[in-house]
Formats: structure tokens, C-alpha cells, sequence
């Protein structure tokens, strides 16, 4: 079975946007104390195992493979006196292990070429995570974002459209720009717009370089995006609905992703009971369900099927603090994504038009958030048999 493509509601065009599940991964180690490793492709193996036991409708087709960041290097961090090459776009990662032909790897490229399309039961796109922090302070991070010129937000735009469309691997981007907001006409806003616009056609030739087209053979509807974000911003009453609209439907090629999981509103360790877990869970599920139905927006929902900082079933460090509950106190990682499948279906997501499908989170090398360690970082095999079936 092929991911399907949708027809849109809007302006009766063939959206971009397939209908898949997905999964996370992330091929570079994250373990305090170990050299970090980048070993493109290194779940692939997993992902074709899990596709051979996964029953028809609940196998993975969407690959979510970290690849590259965005980052800023203005004057005096000041978002009026950027420059477009104080504007980075880093993509792709590569490392010194070898594909097949001699080029030197990189992720996308890995997965494209290692999951195994048969066990998919169709087609594999392989969509790299492209991800930045407009929040922070620190050497290169995105601050200014929101602040940025109209002009200068399409140009950064631009650069990165140019690169991932040259990449004949790449299906589409997932976008992790955090915190995502376009609550206003920002340098977000302007951003997402033209890459939906780039990523539906051409990227226009500039002085320096040539067109680059998107939309191709093995592209008919051009590439798509997501952009990585609570549902709560798609809620009417609130300022963002009308943007987010407009940037993921003008061109029918974009779509949110709204995890089900971090939903604790404690510090990173302090773990969700998952009775309450459920409770969080199952109110975020049915109001995308509804928002998204609504406003006639694409969406997936996310599922902790690894550790997070708030639904685990380890952490290791001062700052952990167990679930509340003599019942909860050893939460497992399964419980917690049993959870958030049955808030799902419950939501009614999955009958609505809009919904794209499951994102697995996720096959890590080491999940370590301000130096605690969280375990699963893989599915176990617990999970795999209830994702096999439920996903």
C-alpha cells in the first residue's frame, strides 16, 4: 500500500501531503561520557523488522531522520543588521562512512536507500528534521527569528529550499523550530510561507545560483513540510489559527505534527502518573481532532513509544522525581503509549479528512535532557507488538 495522497478540500488540487505513519530517528549518539558517533542509516535494520511484523495499515512509510539545524550568526545578535550569510543553513550531515558508489553518507540519503520498500508494504519517503531554537541565547542559535525582516526571512528561506530540493532524497522537511509561533505576521511567518511557496514550484535564481526546481518528476505535487507544535495553536480563539491556515494551505503542501507527550508541566524528570498522563493526552488529541477538522488543517499526532522527559520508564539523575500514586510509581514505557493510542482513537482523529496519521517517537542513541538520562531509547518489544497492531 502506497502512502496516499489526498485531495484538498480547499481549492480541489492534489495535496502534497501524504497519509502515513511515522518515525523519529537519530543516528547520533547522545550519551554523557561517549564520544558522540554519526552512523547514517543506523536504524534502518529496526525500522525493516518492525515493517515485517507490523500488520497491513500500521507499518512506518514516513522516516523522520535528524539531518541539520538552522542557525543565525547576525551583528550583535541583532535581527536588523543580518546579513543573508550570517544565515545558516546546515543541511546536509554527512560523515566519513561510505554508501554504495563512494560518496560519504549522510542520513537521508541512508534511510532512503536501506528501508526496504516491500516490508513497508509501498513506497518510503524519507523526510529530514531540520530543527533550530529562536529561545535561546548561545553562539549560532536562532534568536531574532521572529524579529527578522520580511525580505530576510524569505531569503533564509530560499537558502534552504535550494538545498534540500537539490537532494533528490528528500520527500519533504520537518521542521523543529522552537518555540514555533507565528501568533503575528513575524519572521516565522514569512519563513514557512515561502518555503510552502518554494516547495510547490521553483526556488528563484539569484545572482549566485541557478533555479532549483522542487516539483519534478519523482515530486508531482513538489516536496511537503511539517511544522512541530502543541495543538493548543490551533485553537480559534487564539492568534495563530488564521496563519498557521494560510502557510499549510495556500500551496496544499503543509501540515502540523502535535506531539501527545511531554505533557508534564514540571521541570525535565518529574514523570507524568499515567492515569493523568491519559487525561492530558486524551483532552490534546480530541481538540486537534476538532481544530484541525475545522479549519480544514493537515495534521499528524505524535506518541511516546521512547522515553521523554515526562513519560519514562527510567531517569537517572538528582532532578528526577517519580509519578505521583503508589500505582504509578514504575510507570512503563508501554503504558504510556498504550495510553496515547487509545486517546487517539477515542478523539476521533482518525476519521476526520484532515489527519495524516501516527508519529512514533522514537529510535534514539540516548535521551539526555540537562544531564539526566531517560530510558527507553528505543521502543521495546512491548511497544513494537502494540504498535504492530494499533498504530
Amino acid at each position: 500500500m502506497q502512502p496516499e495522497i489526498l485531495a484538498a478540500k480547499s481549492e480541489g488540487t492534489t495535496s502534497a501531503v501524504p497519509r502515513a505513519n511515522a518515525a523519529w530517528v537519530y543516528d547520533i549518539s547522545n550519551k554523557p561520557g561517549e564520544a558522540r558517533r554519526y552512523d547514517p542509516g543506523y536504524f534502518a535494520t529496526a525500522l525493516n523488522n518492525f515493517n515485517r511484523s507490523a500488520q497491513t495499515g500500521h507499518k512506518i512509510q514516513l522516516v523522520y531522520t535528524y539531518s541539520g539545524s538552522l542557525e543565525m550568526y547576525c551583528p550583535g545578535k541583532n535581527p536588523k543588521h543580518c546579513r543573508l550569510d550570517d544565515l545558516i543553513s546546515v543541511y546536509p550531515l554527512s560523515s566519513d562512512r561510505k554508501l554504495i558508489g563512494g560518496s560519504a553518507a549522510n542520513t537521508v540519503q541512508a534511510y532512503a536507500r536501506e528501508v526496504d520498500p516491500a516490508a513497508a508494504g509501498g513506497r518510503v519517503l524519507v523526510v529530514p528534521v531540520i530543527d533550530g531554537v529562536v529561545s535561546a541565547d548561545y553562539e549560532g542559535s536562532m534568536k531574532g527569528f521572529n524579529e527578522l525582516p520580511p525580505e530576510m526571512a524569505k531569503a533564509f528561506a530560499d537558502k534552504v529550499a535550494r538545498k534540500v530540493c537539490a537532494d533528490p532524497h528528500v520527500a519533504g522537511v520537518q521542521f523543529d523550530i522552537e518555540p514555533f509561533n507565528v501568533s503575528r505576521k513575524n519572521g516565522q511567518y514569512h519563513f514557512y510561507k515561502r518555503i510552502a511557496q518554494n516547495f510547490a514550484g521553483t526556488v528563484p535564481a539569484t545572482m549566485q545560483h541557478s533555479p532549483v526546481e522542487c516539483k519534478d518528476r519523482n515530486y508531482p505535487q513538489g516536496r511537503f513540510f511539517s511544522v512541530f507544535t502543541s495543538s493548543n495553536q490551533l485553537n480559534p480563539a487564539g492568534p495563530a489559527l488564521e496563519n498557521i491556515r494560510e502557510i499549510v494551505t495556500k500551496f496544499n503542501n503543509g501540515y502540523v505534527i502535535a506531539p501527545l507527550y511531554d505533557l508534564g508541566s514540571g521541570g525535565p524528570g518529574e514523570a507524568l502518573a499515567v492515569t493523568e498522563y491519559q487525561r492530558r493526552a486524551t483532552r490534546h488529541a480530541k481538540q486537534m481532532a476538532k481544530w484541525a477538522a475545522g479549519s480544514d488543517i493537515p495534521f499528524q499526532l505524535g506518541v511516546p513509544a521512547a522515553a521523554t522527559v515526562h513519560e519514562h520508564a527510567y531517569c537517572r539523575g538528582g532532578a528526577c522525581r517519580k509519578a505521583p500514586g503508589s500505582a504509578n510509581d514504575m510507570p512503563t514505557q508501554d503504558s504510556y503509549l498504550e495510553a496515547a493510542l487509545t486517546a487517539i482513537d477515542k478523539s476521533g482523529a482518525r476519521e476526520v479528512e484532515q489527519f495524516r496519521g501516527v508519529s512514533v517517537w522514537a529510535w534514539t542513541r540516548g535521551v539526555t535532557v540537562h544531564g539526566l538520562q531517560f530510558e527507553p531509547q528505543i521502543p521495546p518489544w512491548n511497544v513494537l507488538e502494540l504498535l504492530s497492531t494499533k498504530l
